[in-house]
């Protein structure tokens, strides 16, 4: 196994014949995929190594064990709504498999209204936020770009985001930072290209001064925000619910806080940018590695928030039967992600197992003989 993301320690070794009760890396886990057939809830997908496509199915035979599809039969094996096979057939063209591509697919599929009114205008409302708002974060950008190279322009002290939107505002930004430039020995066009590549790439996190929330700082957010709601909650819980929501929290939390580490590498390049713009390549790979690696912290954790969203209006006994569904499917992180925390999830997976196994609540319950005889013919993981 390569070297741990960001640079974590690397994590423990299993001996021989040990089973392993975490994915080693990214790559092994896969990707979560929003289908809206019920027992593909928690389904990931992935390419091995010089393979074809996965479809990864946790949660059958009593949560124990992950079923793995090969993704061109899947229709064949599991009856799917209209909008996953449409989703199902989209997926086929894509050549690289990241949370951010599935999420543009997801989106683009149902925004043809395949999957209900609800799901269409959440992800029209997506696409207009994509659409928009890296020229929002551009002008953050420039702003601070300015204040930091450039102080001493005339006129850069009283640059807003709004007046740097003004013709009058991008010739002065432009002005301004074309003294940087010379001092590299570059053109100004080129500073100001390389700040629209780093809005670009920097999109789905949003501005570095928090004006701009890009979905994925929405989305670690609202995973802080459910950790609080639930460490609350659960206080007046029995047990075995108690220790259900308490080990949602502590994976909340502990996923959004990797996720800060990247959250944090942005940022302090945002901070001082003179370097950073200066080489600009290798900043590129920089932004690149820390987006990719927040979205894949937090990949799967849309699914619990909007089925706690759903159940939040309900009686307590509705909140414990969702809260009881989606502990045994938490997205679980690899251990190349972890570092020195490889005993609180692997302590996490083993409390999924024995809840799957004594659930009133499984994602199969409702699966056919005919179906189940189907899965029974493909491989199985831990």
């Amino acid at each position: 196994m390569g070297r741990p993301a960001n640079g974590e320690t690397a994590p423990k070794t299993k001996r021989r014949g040990e089973t392993p009760l975490l994915p080693a890396t990214f790559l092994k886990r896969g990707t979560y995929l929003p289908f809206t057939t019920s027992v593909l809830s928690y389904a990931r997908l992935r390419r091995p190594t010089g393979g074809s496509l996965e479809i990864l199915i946790p949660g059958l035979a009593g949560g124990a064990e992950t079923y793995v599809i090969p993704y061109k039969v899947l229709p064949e094996v599991i009856n799917l709504t209209v909008h996953d096979r449409a989703l199902h057939e989209e997926l086929a063209h894509l050549r690289e498999i990241s949370p951010s591509r599935i999420r543009q697919t997801a989106n683009r599929v149902a925004m043809t209204g395949l999957g209900g009114p609800a799901l269409a205008k959440r992800a029209k409302q997506e696409r207009l936020a994509d659409e928009e708002q890296p020229a929002m974060i551009l002008l953050s950008l420039l702003r601070m770009a300015i204040g930091q190279l450039a102080p001493n322009h005339p006129g850069a002290k009283d640059l807003t985001e709004r007046t740097i939107a003004t013709a009058e505002g991008m010739k002065l930004a432009r002005d301004a930072l074309g003294g940087y430039a010379q001092s590299i020995g570059e053109r100004g066009d080129k500073i100001y290209a390389r700040l629209e590549n780093w809005a670009n790439r920097i999109a789905p996190v949003g501005s570095p001064d928090g004006n701009v929330a890009g979905y994925l700082m929405t989305l670690l957010v609202t995973l802080e925000g459910l950790a609080a709601e639930l460490g609350k909650w659960l206080i007046q819980e029995p047990p075995e619910t108690a220790e259900m929501a308490q080990r949602t929290v502590t994976a909340a939390r502990g996923a959004a806080e990797l996720a800060r580490t990247h959250l944090k590498a942005l940022d302090q390049m945002a901070n001082n940018m003179a370097e950073p713009l200066r080489d600009f390549d290798n900043t590129e790979k920089k932004l690149k590695h820390h987006v990719e690696h927040m979205a894949l912290m937090i990949d799967g954790w849309q699914r619990v928030i909007d089925m706690w969203n759903a159940a939040r209006a309900g009686d307590r006994f509705l909140q414990r039967d969702t809260l009881e569904i989606f502990a045994q499917h938490l997205p679980i992180l690899p251990e190349e992600a972890v570092g020195g925390q490889v005993e609180m999830w692997e302590t996490l997976r083993q409390s999924q197992t024995r809840w799957g196994r004594t659930s009133q609540h499984r994602i199969d319950s409702d699966l056919d003989q005919d179906t189940k005889d189907k899965l029974s013919q493909f491989r199985k993981e831990p």
